[in-house]
């Protein structure tokens, strides 16, 4: 349901101020005024969210770094409940933090997801995801042709993976029902405030009642280890706290991670000629996965920080209080960091020895700079090993196990649900 008053107006001419932001672009090509905005003159320009604030955007590669990791430009201030939003609702259930990572960061438990998410500790969980992904496969022809690879691989294969690695053994049903919830927390303008804040209040109700459940059954998830951890002060994680990670599992692991594997699905369909090379060339799976991560936008907004000081930026100044959005697609898409970035080339991140800056490897070729699909600095993505596992499976998958599937449709014409912060297919059907 929509409301007429629900948000401001979404659109604004030049006349009228800043434009409206996110830019409607809701599939894999991003808006090309990224492209005039990286080009302007100075290094960042004013946008208006969905709530009417008016905010910095910065679309540039080298001032995106610069400003991850610049001290004065807060995450935690970005949280608070009266700073600036590009969100239609502070994404925090009533009476819940809605910070499960401030939550481990304050109880000392942080290492936990270093522990489970470390790239050893997944390589651990590649060869069953890879048994899993390839079951998913064959059951594909019972569906089609035509089938969905969106509710017949993207989602159960990442649910799969997160009840193993993040959240422990919830059933089927219950990830219908967490998904619908995610639906209407994960939008721009699509529903009212009323009904973005009852999902919130229902997923934490959920969780409430669930996450001790999940950490009392056996396995070695993220709800379980934070659940048998001491914190620092010798304690435990009571519900609230086991509560506010799990639903940090939930959206920031689940839900990000499907999103990712079904736009790696869509990118592969739609370059044939770049499975066909890796099926010839298995060693190109590691770089391939980088441009899947790089070309591939996933977000349709931008990374938030909160300036806490002054912070004079090129000839500009952010002034305390005010919000920063980093556009990680567009940095992403720089021509600056990224010759002919709109390409999409298996290659650009092939192991060289060359220093990771953009010089001349001893190799004779650039090295290409480290993208920001999972942010840059202190806060970047913890579950980006997760994440490139299941890319990788499903890439691999794609080249040896099945060599015909092929998209049903052509790539231009595959629906993409609007309004929502990450890109979303709402099918992608395959014939083979």
């Amino acid at each position: 349901m929509t409301t007429t008053d629900a948000h401001p107006p979404t659109s604004r001419t030049a006349a009228e101020g800043p434009p409206a932001f996110p830019f409607d672009d809701w599939g894999q090509q991003i808006s090309p005024a990224y492209a005039r905005l990286r080009e302007a003159p100075a290094p960042a320009c004013r946008v208006v969210t969905v709530t009417g604030d008016q905010v910095w955007l910065v679309t540039r590669y080298d001032l995106a770094r610069r400003l991850l990791t610049d001290p004065r430009l807060s995450l935690t201030a970005a949280l608070e409940a009266d700073a600036p939003r590009q969100e239609p609702l502070r994404p925090r259930a009533t009476g819940a933090r809605g910070d499960g990572m401030a939550t481990l960061q304050e109880r000392g438990l942080r290492g936990i997801l270093a522990d489970a998410l470390s790239p050893r500790a997944i390589r651990a969980h590649h060869a069953w995801t890879r048994l899993r992904a390839r079951a998913l496969f064959d059951e594909l022809p019972e569906q089609g042709p035509p089938a969905d690879l969106q509710q017949g691989l993207a989602r159960p294969l990442t649910f799969a993976v997160a009840r193993r690695v993040l959240l422990g053994e919830l059933t089927e049903d219950e990830g219908q029902v967490l998904n619908a919830w995610c639906d209407t927390v994960l939008v721009w303008r699509d529903h009212t405030r009323d009904e973005i804040q009852a999902a919130l209040d229902a997923m934490y109700g959920f969780f409430l009642r669930r996450a001790p459940e999940l950490a009392a059954a056996l396995g070695s998830d993220v709800v379980k280890r934070a659940a048998a951890a001491r914190t620092r002060d010798g304690g435990r994680l009571g519900a609230d706290g086991l509560a506010e990670v799990a639903n940090l599992m939930l959206i920031a692991g689940y839900r990000t991670a499907a999103s990712f594997v079904a736009n790696a699905l869509v990118m592969m369909l739609s370059h044939p000629t770049a499975l066909a090379a890796l099926r010839d060339r298995p060693a190109l799976l590691p770089s391939m996965v980088e441009e899947v991560l790089r070309h591939t936008p996933m977000s349709t907004g931008g990374v938030k920080r909160v300036a806490t000081d002054d912070v004079p930026l090129d000839g500009l100044t952010i002034k305390a209080g005010e919000c920063v959005l980093v556009s990680l697609e567009s940095g992403n898409h720089d021509p600056h960091a990224y010759p002919e970035p709109d390409r999409f080339a298996p290659d650009r991140f092939a192991a060289d020895r060359g220093p990771v800056d953009g010089t001349s490897s001893e190799a004779g070729r650039p090295r290409s700079r480290p993208h920001l699909g999972f942010g840059h600095g202190k806060h970047h993505c913890p579950g980006n090993a997760l994440a490139r596992m299941q890319i990788a499976v499903v890439l691999e998958t794609l080249a040896d196990h099945a060599p015909t599937l092929r998209l049903a449709v052509p790539a231009g014409e595959l629906r993409w649900r609007p309004d929502v912060a990450f890109r979303i297919p709402e099918t992608i059907p395959v014939t083979w």
